[in-house]
């Protein structure tokens, strides 16, 4: 089997990790434009140019077989007549493109670290590292956010943040305000340089939701049927969310508390390997649990790193891409592509039980209205 991956942004954070993690595939060939013939199969990241590329390589090269990796979205809806599978790293992603009716391969990429595991000894100072993009800095705000300060009034801890400064500008809001952060330029060896003396990593994922309590009212549907309380949780995350952020520190043994995300569950087992936290409090008992032992931290980093070694590390993941590409792909009974499955709106006045409430809500939102009037008078 021959296969060749392109990509017209060959630095770009998701491209540069492809090419670290394909790199062991047997028979690959990198940035070859000129010679599709001479293969089986073509992989293409999912930015404008390289979509443009994967049409004209397969209405010139009707047989080559197509994967797209890492696709961002609806927007590739256009493209799905000239795909042939998607290569996705997370569940979320998997579960946004499952009604395309096209084949998916799960490969979790992250940047391969090769640093010495890290031993947890008791310290004066701890510090608490991030890595990702600037967003979920901003995201931290408020529960992150003010779990550090919180933390920061007891313990001697200090804020490590790496991400693309240069491209998009220092973080600035939501910081936490009494304890010392931080900033660091994200660069291709900034985990083996940085990271030496982060004693616990921070995943924050899920998106700000604003006025949160009063979006919880405006989105009531019915509390006879539901029982719609404003301790209910309503969390938002992106569909690009995946695992890679939780993998990195599974490899240089630093040990996680991650945001409530799917991925993040699919990872995590909570006081096994790590710890799951959404609300300030949350946040604050699993950083102080890590903060106070050393031989906590010891143990999540172990049992962490078994997973990533057995379940994502590249080696693995590569046998299993090239069984699916023989045993899915590259056979003459392949299976065909099923029928599109567009996204369900929501429409609940659909279901008369909606109806009802909703009417049983409007009259009395009226009666409310016209007793005001009458009042008034």
């Amino acid at each position: 089997m021959k296969i060749v991956f392109n990509t017209r942004y060959p630095d770009s954070a998701a491209s540069y990790c492809y090419r670290q993690a394909f790199s062991d595939l047997e028979g690959i060939t990198f940035f070859d434009w000129e010679n599709y013939k001479k293969y089986d199969v073509a992989l293409f990241m999912s930015y404008e140019k390289d979509l443009q590329d994967l049409v004209a390589v397969k209405k010139n090269n009707p047989d080559i077989k197509i994967g797209l990796i890492d696709a961002r979205g609806s927007a590739v809806e256009e493209y799905r007549k000239y795909l042939d599978f998607f290569v996705l790293d997370s569940i979320e992603m998997s579960d946004f493109f499952a009604g395309y009716g096209i084949p998916i391969f799960l490969y979790y990429e992250y940047p391969r670290v090769e640093k010495a595991y890290k031993k947890h000894a008791q310290k004066k100072t701890i510090t608490i590292g991030y890595h990702g993009n600037k967003l979920h800095l901003l995201g931290m705000y408020p529960n992150l956010t003010r779990a550090l300060e919180f933390l920061g009034e007891k313990y001697d801890i200090k804020f490590l943040a790496v991400y693309n400064i240069k491209s998009l500008g220092r973080w600035q809001y939501g910081l936490p305000g009494n304890i010392p952060v931080e900033h660091v330029q994200w660069h291709e060896n900034v985990y083996n340089q940085e990271f030496a003396n982060v004693d616990i990593g921070v995943v924050p994922a899920v998106l700000p939701i604003k006025d949160l309590r009063s979006t919880k009212r405006k989105i009531v549907v019915s509390k006879e049927i539901f029982n719609d309380s404003n301790d209910d949780y309503l969390i938002r995350f992106k569909m690009l969310s995946n695992p890679g952020r939780i993998i990195v520190f599974g490899q240089l043994g630093i040990p996680v508390v991650a945001d409530f995300f799917p991925s993040a569950f699919q990872t995590i087992q909570n006081g096994i390997n790590g710890f799951l936290a959404y609300n300030c409090g949350g946040w604050v008992s699993a950083l102080e649990k890590l903060i106070l032992s050393n031989r906590l931290r010891q143990e999540f980093s172990d049992s962490m790193h078994v997973g990533v070694r057995e379940v994502f590390d590249y080696s693995v993941q590569n046998k299993e891409l090239i069984r699916f590409l023989k045993e899915n792909i590259l056979v003459p009974t392949a299976p065909s592509v099923f029928q599109f499955i567009p996204r369900v709106e929501s429409d609940l006045t659909a279901i008369p039980a909606f109806n009802a409430t909703a009417l049983k809500m409007k009259v009395k939102a009226l009666s409310c209205r016209v007793l005001k009037r009458w009042r008034q008078k």
